[in-house]
């Protein structure tokens, strides 16, 4: 669900997210088609006086309780309608969130053969993927994006899409305080139907090693679209 996504936002389009302090090693960031889970990404946090910072974070959240011996799954996606209550998230939930920019994500549709898909906003602007933050010791700074339920063109493929924020939301969600329940059930919710388009690409987007604009070109002859049956995917398997 949501474990792979495209971030090849030029230095203009950065400005959209009103940055205050860019602390990456290299800005503008080069364009990725592949981003996965374990690598590290930029991310829009909110700091003294409502600055915001773009910094650099491993997409994969360990709690801040976890101990340097404890073997724990990296999360890389965190659902929204338990996000405020378990242990593992509910307190990065109420004071850590943030904002992880992208351009659009990848989905894999279930069969004998997974097809993957590719979405993007249909005017094609950039996204803002809502998202939580920890700090450990051991782990340094690490991220999760956060899942919903999905609207009309995600559910044709699967039964979770990644919360994408209003820039109207940036705001309250980048305030480092609790939200009431019914701030999170608005902010949490999925995007517009017709908000996004998706097409068919190419399975090679499935090798983490393949990093190149190809990835997200549309298969010359596009595949039925098909409604997937909802499943319990196990919280932070990939697809």
């Amino acid at each position: 669900m949501c474990g792979r996504y495209v971030n090849k936002l030029g230095e203009a389009q950065y400005s959209l997210f009103e940055i205050n302090d860019i602390r990456l090693p290299k800005f503008p960031p080069r364009p990725r088609y592949n981003v996965a889970p374990t690598t590290k990404i930029p991310v829009v946090i909110s700091e003294d006086a409502g600055r915001r910072a773009l910094v650099e974070m491993r997409w994969g959240l360990r709690p801040s309780w976890a101990k340097p011996d404890q073997k724990l799954p990296p999360m890389i996606n965190a659902r929204s309608e338990t996000v405020a209550t378990l242990a593992s998230f509910r307190r990065a939930f109420a004071v850590r969130r943030c904002i992880v920019p992208a351009s659009g994500y990848y989905e894999w549709r279930a069969g004998k053969v997974k097809q993957p898909f590719y979405f993007e906003p249909r005017d094609e602007q950039p996204i803002a993927f809502a998202a939580l933050w920890e700090h450990n010791v051991d782990a340094g700074d690490t991220v999760c994006t956060i899942t919903t339920t999905p609207n009309a063109e995600a559910s044709a493929i699967h039964d979770r899409m990644p919360v994408i924020l209003a820039p109207a939301s940036w705001a309250r969600w980048l305030t480092p305080d609790p939200l009431s329940d019914d701030e999170r059930l608005e902010l949490l919710r999925p995007a517009p139907d017709g908000f996004l388009k998706l097409h068919p690409v190419d399975r090679a987007v499935g090798k983490v090693g393949n990093d190149t604009p190809e990835l997200i070109t549309p298969l010359s002859e596009e595949t039925p679209l098909q409604k997937k049956a909802p499943s319990d995917d196990a919280q932070g398997s990939l697809f």
